[in-house]
């Protein structure tokens, strides 16, 4: 079924994708706003009455102004965790969610969120193809390109915990070094531990409608695991291998091969294609969905090796388009091997680049986007996505 697009739409400013976005749309049909996301802009719905809102994460606000007046809000929520999905809103008439984790999504469904869909992330070949390519950067044997985000565990509430709380967290951190398919580390983490936790170290722990208490530590502790996790594996890489590691300057201090800030649209691509292993690290608390790394990476031609999420089956074949690694042993033993086997590596790095184009757009994302909105509101049922019933 085609979509309507011959509509009106607003969309509100993101650092990263909101411009493709707006892109994918004006290739749709759509006659597209793009403002920054300020409480005039916001009020100014009431005047413009446009078809439809998208914004980059659910807004609370914003979905409560287009319940009032009326308007489809869609959200595509690309952040892990993004705590205002968990507010009582999102499961107003007129807010359709969209979210990049189809666990999490399965979820708000189990609690009778009825409007909250699968989306996975996208790539804009188009933009990468303007980039024009540096023939004179150097090729690491191994880049990583993500910030590291100091944690308010690490911050706020370690400092402050007594010896016996502090080694009950760091116990159910450790456990996030196993792989599992879905975050439940919330069933692990009991009232008292809660209560020790808010006691002494005085951090007030709330939850939302959607998300309990326990849920919320989850995701701190979860938080404080990927950081470990990221200089840990960095460390060990680069013990052995050229690696260079882009992001913000929490890098410094932590890891001899910090190579400074890239910048998403102008630096980032060239990086991609020069480096010849890119690695994904996808944090534990991350359940199903790929982070957008995977698609900018694969979408510049660039070869990935990556941890692995349930999403990469539905998506992307393993040892085809990417190469999937188990833990650190086995992560260093196959960017040894691809880097002996320069053929092959570029074999698969062309096919994944090939997968992208074909199937991972944005484009074709806003058309699932909105044929889904649109059979909604039509009454038809649509289910959780293309790839999750």
């Amino acid at each position: 079924m085609p979509i309507d697009s011959a509509a009106s739409i607003v969309v509100f400013e993101h650092p990263v994708i909101a411009q493709d976005c707006v892109d994918a749309l004006q290739v749709l049909g759509f006659t597209t706003t793009y403002l920054p996301l300020t409480e005039d802009n916001v009020m100014a719905l009431m005047t413009a009455r446009p078809d439809y809102v998208l914004t980059i994460n659910f807004n609370q606000f914003i979905s409560q102004v287009c319940e009032l007046l009326k308007i489809a809000y869609l959200s595509w929520v690309v952040d892990t965790p993004c705590y205002s999905i968990y507010d009582k809103a999102v499961s107003q008439s007129c807010s359709f969610t969209f979210l990049y984790d189809a666990a999490i999504a399965q979820r708000l469904r189990s609690s009778g969120v009825r409007q909250v869909y699968h989306l996975p992330l996208a790539a804009n070949l188009d933009r990468i193809g303007m980039l024009q390519s540096h023939s004179g950067d150097p090729a690491r044997d191994v880049t990583f390109v993500a910030n590291l985000t100091r944690t308010e565990y690490r911050t706020h509430i370690m400092p402050r915990l007594s010896a016996a709380t502090k080694a009950h967290c760091a116990q159910l951190i450790d456990c996030l070094d196993q792989p599992c398919d879905t975050f439940r580390l919330a069933e692990q983490i009991e009232d008292s531990l809660i209560d020790a936790v808010m006691q002494e170290s005085g951090y007030q722990l709330v939850g939302d409608h959607y998300l309990t208490v326990a849920e919320k530590l989850a995701y701190l502790l979860g938080r404080e695991h990927s950081w470990q996790e990221r200089i840990n594996f960095v460390n060990a890489l680069e013990r052995r291998l050229q690696v260079g590691v882009y992001g913000n300057t929490e890098w410094h201090d932590v890891i001899g091969c910090y190579a400074g800030h890239a910048d998403h649209f102008s630096e980032m691509p060239t990086i991609f294609r020069t480096s010849k292993i890119n690695l994904n690290l996808s944090r534990s608390f991350v359940e199903y969905g790929l982070p957008m790394r995977i698609f900018d990476v694969l979408s510049c031609g660039g070869f990935l090796v990556t941890n692995d999420k349930a999403d990469l089956q539905k998506l992307f074949t393993a040892d085809k388009d990417l190469v999937i690694f188990r833990d650190v042993q086995d992560l260093t033993e196959i960017c040894a091997y691809y880097l002996e086997h320069e053929e092959q590596r570029k074999a698969i790095a062309e096919q994944g680049r090939i997968t992208v184009a074909r199937d991972h757009t944005y484009v074709a994302r806003l058309t699932n986007m909105f044929t889904t909105v649109q059979r909604v509101r039509r009454g038809d049922p649509m289910p959780l996505s293309r790839w999750y019933a």
